[in-house]
């Protein structure tokens, strides 16, 4: 009997938020100010979507002993993760993204990445053993193949995000892919890490090829299409104002697994994800949305 739904396997940032005019471009200078500074990072910030909807989720992560990684722990107790498999290591810095936002709420995103901390494997064999789905963006892909067969071992599904940077060979795709159960493209990271179009039959042909459960591919405000071996759906998004788009993503790919754990249908799920999204673009910083299932239900049956 698996004690927790997923293990979220990936450390938290510091998000250092800037309102701009304009997004900065090449070789150019703006004026903003800074409008926030809170806890985020993508497999974290779903790991708290995960907690707020329900989703009973563990955190296998490291943060430093300063009031950064206090700050990421707290925030992980706020949104009900279980932090027990959390790594307090000494004098070690946060990941950090400095993120800049327009008067329409669309971002640019830098982002320093902490020093790379030793695998505590009796961690993650404890964490995957005792988890149903381990969700992860898996950009150290050694790291990668020790957790999935550990995955293998204990029956424990694997879902990944997948950017454009994380799978920039062939190489480190076929593994990825190979390894996985649920993937979760971004549009630039499909087209740029397969190089295919985005059709339902290319989607088909991964699916079987690779043996997954269900490939989907988000699109931003244009929606996002979800492929298994025997069905398809593609959701149009929904049309909301937006605030800030930071961690709508993150909100999505959680919402998605979450729908998934209740078995709800491919529709559903998609709905059920597409909605959570657009709700979260409606406030500033990534995890102060008030996402709950019967908010997203609503939202839904309001819009139609």
């Amino acid at each position: 009997m698996k004690k927790y739904d997923v293990v979220a396997v990936g450390d938290a940032n510091i998000d250092l938020m800037f309102r701009v005019p304009s997004l900065p471009k090449y070789d150019s200078k703006v004026v903003g100010k800074k409008i926030n500074e809170c806890v985020g990072g993508t497999v974290a910030n779903s790991a708290c979507v995960l907690g707020q909807l329900g989703t009973k989720t563990l955190s296998l992560s490291s943060v430093g002993d300063d009031h950064y990684g206090q700050m990421i722990l707290n925030d992980f107790k706020r949104f009900r993760v279980d932090t027990r498999f959390v790594d307090v290591i000494p004098r070690l810095s946060p990941n950090l993204a400095i993120i800049f936002l327009d008067h329409c709420g669309e971002k640019a995103l830098v982002f320093s990445p902490s020093e790379e901390t030793q695998t505590n494997r009796d961690n993650y064999t404890q964490a995957i053993k005792e988890s149903k789905v381990l969700y992860t963006m898996p950009g150290n892909i050694e790291k990668f193949k020790f957790m999935s067969g550990i995955c293998k071992m204990h029956n424990t599904k694997i879902a990944v995000d997948i950017e454009p940077h994380i799978a920039d060979t062939k190489e480190k795709l076929e593994t990825i892919l190979t390894a996985s159960d649920i993937v979760i493209f971004n549009l630039e990271g499909f087209l740029t890490c397969t190089g295919l179009e985005l059709t339902v039959y290319a989607l088909r042909q991964l699916v079987e090829q690779y043996q997954l459960d269900v490939i989907v591919v988000t699109c931003g405000a244009e929606g996002a299409i979800a492929v298994t071996k025997d069905s398809h759906e593609k959701h149009d998004g929904f049309c909301v104002d937006v605030v800030d788009t930071t961690g709508a993503g993150d909100t999505f790919n959680a919402s998605f697994l979450h729908a998934l754990l209740e078995e709800k249908t491919l529709k559903e799920t998609l709905a059920f994800a597409c909605a959570s999204a657009a709700i979260s673009i409606g406030y500033l910083g990534a995890r102060n949305s008030i996402l709950t299932k019967n908010k997203v239900e609503e939202f839904i049956n309001d819009y139609k």
